[in-house]
């Protein structure tokens, strides 16, 4: 190696390094096609499952909106049977609660999880 001074430079500033950042992209609780949301509002038959809150507490509406009527209020860690899978106009994945809790509604999926995870 060839001396510059006092200092010797090494190999490993020679190098190159590339540093590869994960990409991060927000998405909406339910994808849209590329139609848009409005084409795949509704709700379809869903494989029932048990899920549970993991907000501090979760509105349960009437409807799988967030502007439609609150008929019950559950709290973390409640789990409830889920029977259907609801995409609303904008989008928002919602579950059909429809037994075992005393409640049958609808709740937001952002507030839940699948029980066990």
């Amino acid at each position: 190696m060839r001396m510059m001074g006092n200092r010797v430079p090494s190999i490993a500033a020679a190098a190159i390094t590339v540093v590869v950042a994960p990409v991060v992209v927000a998405i909406p609780s339910a994808a849209a096609n590329e139609k848009g949301a409005e084409i795949m509002a509704g709700c379809t038959n869903w494989t029932p499952h048990i899920r549970g809150v993991i907000s501090g507490t979760a509105k349960v509406h009437s409807s799988y909106s967030g502007s439609s009527q609150v008929i019950a209020t559950w709290k973390y860690g409640q789990l409830f049977r889920v029977d259907k899978r609801c995409v609303n106009s904008s989008g928002n994945l919602w579950w059909h609660s429809d037994c075992c809790t005393g409640v049958k509604g609808y709740i937001w999926n952002d507030y839940t999880k699948v029980a066990g995870t």
